[in-house]
């Protein structure tokens, strides 16, 4: 999905530079070497004049605007724009929902569905079949039947369970050790 003018006009025009310095020399590499119909389309996507990338030019500060529309048309992670990561990277929709989510715009983040693994097909009764959760403390009887946690889990609505389930898949994605924890929340949401 493509982040859209509507959704462009939502966001605020604060600076998210992590590193000034590289803000400025990427930027200005990266919209200097544009063609032409790129800058147009970075300008019309930001609804902001040239003279706001020029402005990053010199001073380091950019807003998520600027980032957003410049990592689309560009095809080039935002967080690399803002000094958060080396690497150029590619520009994902679930970049963009990280880049969103880590600037605290959760209401447009989820409008922009992050790439997705092809669905888990186990059953409920597959999973209750794990071995590999055998031992676990995680998943043990006296866990699953403490108070502690079935208050915080009677507190969680459905939506914050599924933004949590989302986290945890991010990060096994990223080399973390959440699938587990993953599967469990995964449990919680089917009971």
């Amino acid at each position: 999905m493509t982040l859209t003018n509507e959704m462009m006009a939502n966001l605020k025009r604060t600076n998210v530079s992590k590193d000034a310095e590289k803000t400025k020399q990427r930027v200005k590499e990266d919209f200097t070497s544009a063609r032409n119909k790129q800058k147009t389309a970075i300008d019309e996507l930001s609804g902001l004049k040239r003279t706001s990338v020029y402005r990053v030019f010199r001073e380091g500060a950019v807003s998520s605007k600027i980032v957003l529309s410049m990592a689309q048309i560009l095809n080039v992670s935002p967080f690399f724009y803002t000094g958060e990561a080396d690497e150029r990277g590619e520009c994902t929709d679930t970049l963009l929902h990280s880049f969103l989510v880590s600037k605290g715009c959760r209401d447009l983040a989820f409008r922009i569905a992050p790439d997705r693994k092809p669905r888990d097909t186990a059953t409920p009764e597959s999973m209750s079949q794990d071995k590999s959760m055998i031992g676990n403390p995680l998943f043990s009887s006296e866990f699953s039947n403490s108070p502690g946690l079935s208050e915080a889990a009677a507190a969680l609505t459905e939506e914050d369970a599924v933004q949590l389930l989302r986290a945890l898949l991010i990060r096994e994605r990223a080399g973390g050790n959440a699938g587990q924890i993953a599967d469990f929340v995964k449990r919680c949401l089917l009971l």
